[in-house]
């Protein structure tokens, strides 16, 4: 591994980028900012094209570099050239206006050798970064990118060993006149009001608490496990880690948790909206605020959001061992909650849309009657293959076309776990009409052939024309606020086409397509730079060193990377480029190609750097769906499956550093031994008879650890603390 020379070369990397100077950073080799890569690595079978740049309208123009005919791949330590090949001009040498760049693409897709490389201009006599083809190169980018989640729960302890101590902080929002026990926005001075909203994740850069904003986040979580729960195991260092359930879920659990609570507090089977402050007057660290927190009562845009949202985790965990109980009660709350919206809205002719005046400051938590529409369409497509019950297929096959993306034909990057829904029910549809030798619906017939006619949107066509320079295209447009959850989703909506069976014959397009959606959000882009926060330690060179966040605010000791005392935390992931930034002091982010429009920074208003960098969870979940679903579930040691396993437990160590593993089948087990953040420590294959079996630890600081004992492809975790 090059980590700590990668850490290294990052320190300087921006100074440098900025300043158009090349930075040497191995005695043989200087760095060429231009050779644009995807800083973290590649899959050995995947497309890899390095974007020569060349600058010609923007803030780092003009170039004083350009492409070269013949680039190199070599092999980082001994410098072995292992592929040569040429550099296509993009467009016979045009201007792409989107970003003000000229380019060409050097295509290495043919290596597929394991190990660290970099790719060599031989001409010029400079370098990429250097960079990992892997199996399993974006193992640790998911668990860091997933572990923001940890960081973004309120009302809970985040301490070591669980984070490292400079991010660590007791529960927010705890005290008097806080989330356990919140007063109504419309009678903040009557103490009878006060409610139990505690748990959840903070929003995005501010710590409010949405039901609307969630609805997203719960579902795209809860299909990327679906999807490919292979790659989320029970090791990624939070606290329930080790339970037997893989993280993920118990992360979900965390904000369901909070969910109930934003129900129960109703008395009706509907939801309350939101929950937060009425002021900017933030502190850090978050535990330090004392500001009272207020909620805005029930609405129906959030009984239908929080209906959809337990719709959806009813059906997948009611499938999950020891989680069985915990989806039925969700199917239940759900239904409750679509039985109340048939009431508030006089059976979805009359919608409540003004709920919100945003004294809770801010973000607009309302949803109009399209938007309120959607989660109804999409919870009743959940609460028919839930409950067999027709009255939801009914209400489904009457209203599907009133909502996008049914209504406009337009399956694009801004609905997408609606597409997605649809498409579930659709297929649902056909397959149980299929099985039973009964004509398919003709409306899941539609659905699907609709979706399968998009592929000129953000899909392979515009591919195979080659619009963009860095190979994963939006409109101009599309670059605004949050513009990363866009490219996240455009990479999502081309991996819809092969979990739904359309199109097959282009099958692996989709995938590649999707591919490089994912490559430009880790440094194949105009910009040069990983769209995550802090990924020195995980491989990016020139990842982000600041955002906007309350917490990791301008000023702080967690300000930014490479000039505060801590920096902020690894693995978030931020908005992005955006066109129509209102700010001018800054260019960039002001008057730049859409591309461009970018800069770290975290300044207040009237910089309004959130704009541009701020965090939010539906950038994350997106971000996170399109992940991991692109990592091969063979790059993981052993599926967690719940339920494997499950009396497993570990005793001691006792006084002779002797630990016991008990309630496991008997079998040969290959066992492991992990840290608290997952570094294997000792592995060896390990016999286990009627008694169970002991392992004799090697000398362990006092902590947290792991043992994993797995067998035909499946393991469990259990955790141990030693003193």
């Amino acid at each position: 591994m090059h980590k700590t020379l990668r850490t290294f070369s990052h320190i300087f990397a921006l100074a440098f980028y900025l300043a158009s100077s090349p930075l040497t950073f191995t005695a043989n080799v200087t760095f060429e900012p231009n050779i644009r890569i995807d800083q973290f690595g590649y899959l050995p079978d995947a497309p890899k094209v390095a974007v020569i740049s060349e600058p010609v309208v923007g803030f780092n123009a003009p170039s004083e570099y350009s492409a070269a005919e013949t680039y190199q791949v070599r092999e980082w330590f001994s410098e072995a050239v292992v592929f040569t090949g040429s550099a296509i001009p993009w467009k016979n040498g045009a201007l792409h206006e989107q970003s003000g760049d000229r380019g060409a693409w050097f295509d290495f897709s043919e290596h597929s050798e394991t190990g660290t490389f970099y790719i060599y201009d031989p001409e010029n006599d400079v370098a990429s970064y250097p960079f990992e083809i892997r199996s399993d190169v974006y193992n640790d980018v998911l668990k860091m990118a997933f572990r923001t989640f940890f960081i973004q729960r309120l009302d809970f302890d985040r301490l070591p060993p669980y984070i490292e101590e400079k991010w660590s902080d007791t529960a927010a929002f705890a005290g008097p006149e806080q989330d356990y026990e919140a007063r109504s926005r419309w009678a903040k001075d009557d103490p009878a009001t006060a409610k139990d909203l505690r748990g959840g994740w903070m929003d995005a850069g501010d710590t409010n608490k949405y039901t609307t904003f969630a609805e997203n986040v719960v579902i795209e979580l809860l299909d990327a496990h679906e999807l490919n729960p292979a790659v989320f195991t029970d090791l990624n260092g939070i606290p329930e880690s080790g339970n037997g359930i893989p993280d993920i879920l118990d992360e979900v659990i965390y904000e369901l948790e909070f969910l109930k609570r934003m129900q129960d507090a109703t008395g009706t089977g509907g939801f309350i909206l939101k929950i937060g402050v009425d002021n900017h007057d933030a502190v850090q660290p978050l535990s330090a605020d004392t500001r009272p927190r207020y909620y805005v009562p029930e609405c129906t845009s959030a009984t239908l959001a929080g209906a959809n949202m337990f719709a959806r985790a009813a059906l997948l965990l009611k499938e999950v061992a020891g989680l069985e109980a915990y989806g039925a009660e969700l199917e239940i709350r759900a239904i409750e909650a679509w039985e109340r919206a048939t009431v508030t809205t006089q059976n979805f002719t009359v919608f409540e849309l003004d709920c919100d005046d945003q004294d809770v400051t801010s973000g607009d938590a309302d949803r109009n009657e399209e938007g309120q529409m959607r989660s109804a369409v999409v919870s009743a497509s959940y609460l028919h293959r839930l409950t067999g019950d027709e009255k939801y297929s009914q209400f489904f096959e009457e209203n599907h076309t009133r909502i996008q993306p049914i209504s406009n034909f337009y399956w694009g990057p801004y609905t997408p776990t609606v597409g997605r829904a649809l498409l579930a029910y659709a297929k649902f549809r056909e397959t149980s009409a299929i099985e039973a030798e009964e004509p398919v619906p003709e409306f899941a017939t539609k659905i699907l052939e609709q979706k399968a006619s998009m592929t000129h949107f953000n899909s392979i066509e515009d591919r195979e024309a080659g619009l963009d320079l860095y190979r994963a295209h939006l409109i101009d447009n599309h670059h605004t606020w949050g513009s990363n959850r866009t490219r996240s989703n455009a990479g999502n909506l081309n991996l819809n086409y092969n979990i739904f069976g359309l199109n097959p014959e282009s099958a692996q397009d989709f995938h590649d397509t999707a591919l490089e959606y994912l490559n430009w959000l880790h440094g194949v882009n105009a910009l040069g730079k990983v769209q995550l926060s802090n990924m020195a330690d995980y491989g990016a060179e020139n990842s982000v060193s600041e955002f906007y966040h309350t917490w990791f605010t301008d000023g702080s000791d967690w300000d930014n990377v490479h000039s505060s005392k801590y920096g902020p935390p690894p693995g978030y992931l931020v908005g992005g480029p955006n066109r129509f930034y209102t700010g001018t002091k800054y260019s960039p982010p002001a008057n730049q190609p859409p591309q461009k429009s970018y800069l770290d920074f975290n300044t207040g208003w009237p910089e309004n750097s959130w704009e541009i960098t701020e965090n939010a969870i539906y950038y994350q979940s997106a971000y996170i769906l399109l992940l991991s679903q692109l990592i091969p579930k063979e790059s993981v040691s052993f599926v967690h499956p719940p339920g494997f396993e499950s009396n497993f437990s570990v005793e001691g160590p006792n006084e002779d550093g002797i630990i016991s593993l008990i309630g496991l089948s008997v079998d040969t087990y290959h066992l492991r031994l992990l840290s608290i953040q997952g570094d294997m420590i000792h592995e060896q294959a390990i016999d286990v008879n009627d008694s169970g079996a002991e392992l004799l630890l090697p000398e362990l600081e006092p902590g947290i650890y792991f043992i994993e004992m797995g067998k035909d492809g499946e393991g469990v975790v259990r955790k141990f603390k030693t003193q």
